[in-house]
């Protein structure tokens, strides 16, 4: 294996290579250009991501581009097939330091010395992190910079516009104006994603070839198919492109092929309206090519003069733009390096981004909670009127509070390159310090002896009986490998609660898709719960597993890692969302998954009380099982449509076990009456022995009266601890002596149809539960 080094040099020499602009050319438009419906089906791996493709472009502004063109279509291609052969050995050259790590932990074992993997020594290092970093998503939509650029800056309107000529809205029409004129000019590609569809190809081609003829084939036809793929390209008069094949096209027609594929990426702006203003906006996003350009940047993690400058000046007319994501990157951070610069504003702009910081994860939260359940800027005091510490952001939700604390941090070059004190520093700044301030608001919100102060001067008054504080960390920039540094990095004692983190990009898919408060407080406490449990590099790959699968553990299972393709199941849902593309639902696993009216009714009802234990009941719903949760509601119908029929009390009990050992429980009564407070006593009282005499951890009760046109008119929640009570021991053993009483049902389970019903009626399923 070569060292890093060695290989970014060759890498440099590459760039420099006759008709390389072309070979980039054809990897930046088969690596960038995505088909919406096929999204989740992209092999990321087989592809550049934004870093790779950025570090290749850093290093070709570093002198004049060589437009010339390569000796024949096979140099091409051969250019191409070398970037991806060193692009994979640059990150096989990047995984040395875990190799060597592991290596010496696996002599030392072989050598009979005991050696225990210390996580966060082992995974936290800088050398450790620079890979995770640099191959690490996007973490962000383009369409989110753009969304957010607005609200990011509404403070320093004035001195953009003073100092840089920079309008905000004007900057974001010009963006979506390029990015238009890009989109129409690669229509001219017969695009086929090729990266998914060959290998397919290939397996059907096996069955049928030698393994030598194999490789022949795929040697001569992959690249037959990839220039097929834009045969539009070599003539501008389109008539005779069905005559043509790769030994008789004219020189004439490769120079036109030549010409149009540069001319994918390229914008005239002399075609552009006044109103977009687009040459104050090339002079603060544009670089010019040239001998020593860029030169500080040298290897990963230097700063790039790309990412801040991500359009190419051809000549006063013409711009090159490779990848137009970059462009909205770099108009939602550039400012604020520009304002940092000017020492008599940076004070105020740093001022600024705290304040909108806490706006933004304020309105995003708002849509979900609600006005009356959701403080901004809350100062907690003791009694003795010292200020201990301050919630950015807080959310109430029954019994449970919700803590958010946000920094406006992001990664330095120097934690890019691997730096073990930039990296400690940057987090500190970026989590750390929010975890602590998370720490100690939870401790004053639990311990109840203090006072909360919202923004207007006025005390909160926090509802009694608040069980559990969720803290969240929030930071308005992106941040590479965020959960994952979190999860190695973060300083934090065994009886300390993890804390979530995110950036404010995730916030705002999480808010998208749970946008009922209970719903987003589930994903919240699943996502602390099992912070041990599920491991990934990406907030958006756990989201993206909940949607569709849920978080919840496999049985026999420590540990499970979530791949961070799980985040395209999202990129094929919300995507084509936010463009407004109307796109067929084969294939969106989000919009296809398991779903139930019923169900959504039954929880409807529930957040109708206004009870704090509400949330702990509907958390305990949302954990049982898509079968579980059918099975609750074919009970209830089967309950209720008794009673009606014979006038009769009728109930059903449930238990969920865990380990055989019963932990949470759930009582139905169908009332015989309509009164309201008989149904609400016996309920109580009958959960109670349930409960009692299961010996279950937990138990809910939902009741609901004769004629009532609802599930549930009635609900208790008991999870108090266990204790021998004499009165409840006499009251459960009576309760055991009637049929079918005290019969544990395990619900979730399929049911033959000549099997007794699980609901006790004695009946057989067929001609039970099964006909509801």
């Amino acid at each position: 294996m070569r060292k890093t080094n060695l290989v970014i040099k060759e890498i440099k020499e590459l760039v420099k290579e006759k008709g390389y602009i072309y070979s980039l050319c054809l990897i930046l438009f088969e690596d960038f250009h995505i088909i919406p419906e096929k999204s989740h089906e992209i092999n990321a791996w087989s592809r550049l991501n934004i870093n790779e493709a950025s570090m290749l472009l850093g290093f070709l502004i570093q002198d004049e581009i060589n437009f010339t063109e390569p000796k024949s279509w096979k140099d091409l291609i051969q250019l191409k097939k070398k970037t991806y052969d060193l692009m994979k050995e640059l990150h096989e050259s990047l995984k040395e330091p875990f190799l060597k790590e592991l290596g010496d932990i696996f002599e030392k074992q072989q050598n009979g010395k005991e050696v225990k993997l210390n996580e966060k020594s082992f995974f936290g290092k800088g050398d450790m992190l620079k890979e995770p970093i640099f191959y690490s998503g996007d973490g962000v939509y383009d369409i989110q910079y753009l969304e957010f650029l607005e609200k990011k800056y509404k403070y320093d309107i004035e001195w953009l516009l003073k100092n840089k000529n920079f309008n905000l809205a004007k900057s974001k029409e010009a963006i979506l104006e390029i990015k238009s004129i890009l989109e129409e000019k690669s229509k001219k590609v017969n695009f086929c994603s090729l990266k998914e569809t060959f290998p397919e190809t290939v397996k059907k081609m096996s069955k049928k070839l030698s393994a030598e003829e194999l490789k022949k084939q795929s040697e001569e036809v992959l690249p037959m198919i990839e220039l097929f793929q834009y045969i539009n390209l070599f003539l501008d008069d389109l008539k005779n492109k069905d005559d043509l094949s790769l030994d008789d096209i004219r020189e004439e027609s490769w120079k036109c092929f030549y010409r149009n594929l540069l001319d994918l990426f390229i914008v005239d702006i002399s075609k552009f309206d006044k109103h977009f203003e687009i040459n104050n906006f090339m002079k603060n996003f544009s670089i010019a090519p040239k001998k020593d350009l860029n030169s500080n940047f040298e290897t990963i993690g230097d700063y790039n003069l790309v990412n801040s400058h991500p359009i190419i000046k051809i000549d006063d007319k013409k711009y090159f733009i490779p990848i137009t994501f970059l462009l909205s990157q770099a108009i939602y951070e550039s400012p604020f390096y520009w304002m940092s610069s000017d020492k008599n504003y940076t004070d105020l702009a740093s001022k600024n981004r705290g304040d909108v910081g806490e706006e933004i994860t304020y309105d995003l939260l708002l849509k979900v909670f609600g006005k009356e359940r959701i403080f901004k800027s809350v100062k907690i005091t003791t009694k003795k009127g010292i200020d201990d510490t301050d919630i950015d952001v807080l959310c109430i939700l029954g019994n449970k509070a919700l803590c958010v604390q946000i920094k406006s941090k992001k990664l330095t070059t120097l934690s890019r390159r691997g730096g073990d004190i930039a990296l400690i520093s940057d987090f500190q700044k970026a989590v750390q310090e929010a975890y602590g301030q998370g720490l100690i608001s939870r401790k004053k919100i639990l311990e109840r002896d203090a006072k909360f102060i919202g923004e207007d001067g006025n005390e909160i008054k926090l509802p009694e009986g608040i069980e559990e504080v969720y803290l969240m960390g929030i930071t308005t920039e992106n941040y590479p490998s965020l959960t994952h540094q979190t999860d190695v990095m973060l300083d934090k004692k065994e009886d300390e609660p993890f804390p979530l983190v995110m950036t404010v990009f995730d916030l705002d898919l999480i808010s998208h898709y749970l946008p009922d408060p209970y719903d987003l407080l589930y994903y919240v406490k699943q996502r602390i719960s099992l912070m041990d449990y599920f491991k990934g590099e990406e907030e958006m790959a756990f989201l993206g597993h909940h949607l569709v699968e849920k978080l919840w553990t496999k049985e026999g299972t420590d540990r499970e890692m979530l791949d961070a393709s799980l985040g395209q199941l999202i990129d094929r849902n919300y995507y084509p969302y936010k463009l407004g593309l109307k796109i067929s639902d084969e294939g969106d696993a989000i919009k296809n998954r398991w779903k139930s009216e019923k169900f959504e009714q039954l929880c409807n009802e529930l957040k109708e009380f206004k009870e704090p234990k509400i949330t702990d009941t509907l958390f305990y719903l949302f954990d049982w099982s898509e079968g579980g949760r059918e099975d609750i509601l074919k009970f209830i119908n089967k309950t209720k449509t008794q009673t009606l029929k014979d006038g009769q009390l009728h109930d059903f009990s449930i238990i969920s076990e865990n380990g055989g050992k019963p932990v949470v429980g759930l009582t139905y009564f169908s009332l015989n009456s309509n009164n309201p407070e008989e149904l609400r006593k016996r309920l109580v009282s009958f959960c109670q022995i349930r409960k009692y005499k299961s010996k279950a951890n937990v138990w809910m009760g939902l009741g609901s009266l004769k004629d009532s046109p609802r599930m549930i008119d009635a609900v208790t929640f008991n999870n108090s601890n266990w204790n021998y009570n004499e009165d409840l021991e006499k009251a459960s053993k009576f309760l055991s002596s009637g049929e079918n009483r005290g019969k544990v049902v395990k619900i979730g389970r399929k049911v033959g149809r000549n099997e007794k019903c699980p609901c006790g009626s004695g009946l057989k399923y067929k001609k039970c539960c099964l006909e509801i």
